[in-house]
């Protein structure tokens, strides 16, 4: 964890050292704006409960048999154990542990499902820049573009096809409900990002630009490297926009505020952390007494 932080702090100054701090001041105040942080706050946190749809398809084809409203309070005590935990994968290991415990069920296929719903989400995410890649100002010709997307894009639909059948045993049916559900957890998140640079004033001409590259800083964001991807993301924006000649400090500050909004959001998920603990204990209890 203190490594999380070191390099997240040292992105953080290493980006905000190229911004000019006057802007920064001047976009981050907008009260007649303030609507639309609390929107953008929500739109995220539906994106979030859309994503927990999607996961709890991969636990009922596990095995898991829980209630949404059950599989909602521990998708977001992850989130937060994701969060200030080290390595940012606590809270899929608590899941995975509360399963195991409550559902009596192999860790090995519990991890199994974590990890395809988890590598479904950068698929999608890929997929979805592979749509935008054609409609960006590139420096590329356009053919080579539009080739490189259209292969890109079918070698992951192929990869999402193949490892859903061989390693989780999903059929066609299944595999379009999460992918569904995986593109509707993109575009609410990207709409979240939109009402944030909307905030921020950025000029709406440029918000695909600053939207592709939100994708990539999100699967930047999944190594492990640092806290909820803070610093990552920045300075994916900081150093990309210069493939499109665009302002950096719309898309920074908007990262950073999706940031915030990522990390208010998983506190919730706190609440939720001695309900799965004392439940999965009584289970176990019940089932001790109930042994010879």
């Amino acid at each position: 964890m203190a490594l999380q932080v070191l390099v997240s702090a040292c992105l953080v100054v290493v980006v905000f050292r190229h911004l000019d701090f006057s802007q920064v001041k001047m976009l981050a105040y907008h009260p007649r704006r303030s609507p639309l942080l609390a929107a953008a706050f929500v739109v995220f946190n539906l994106s979030k409960i859309v994503g927990a749809l999607r996961l709890n398809i991969y636990q009922r084809h596990a095995g898991v048999h829980l209630g949404e409203g059950d599989n909602l309070r521990l998708y977001y005590a992850g989130m937060f154990l994701n969060l200030f935990l080290p390595g940012g994968i606590g809270g899929d290991a608590y899941k995975i542990l509360v399963l195991h415990r409550s559902h009596a069920l192999p860790l090995r296929a519990l991890i199994t499902t974590t990890l395809a719903d988890r590598v479904s989400g950068i698929l999608v995410l890929l997929a979805i820049a592979c749509l935008l890649m054609p409609m960006l100002a590139l420096p590329w010709e356009a053919p080579a573009v539009i080739a490189a997307s259209l292969a890109t894009l079918a070698a992951v639909i192929a990869v999402f096809v193949a490892g859903h059948r061989r390693l989780v045993k999903l059929d066609l049916r299944g595999m379009a409900a999460v992918f569904g559900l995986g593109i509707g957890v993109q575009c609410l998140q990207l709409t979240c990002m939109g009402m944030l640079l909307a905030y921020l004033g950025a000029p709406a001409a440029h918000h695909l630009a600053y939207f592709f590259l939100f994708l990539v800083s999100s699967i930047a964001a999944v190594l492990p490297l640092s806290v909820g991807g803070l610093g990552i993301r920045e300075a994916t924006f900081l150093f990309g926009v210069g493939l499109f000649h665009l302002e950096p400090t719309y898309g920074v500050m908007a990262s950073s505020g999706f940031f915030l909004i990522t990390a208010f959001s998983s506190l919730i998920g706190s609440l939720f952390l001695g309900h799965f603990s004392l439940r999965s204990r009584a289970c176990q209890d019940q089932g001790m007494r109930g042994s010879p």
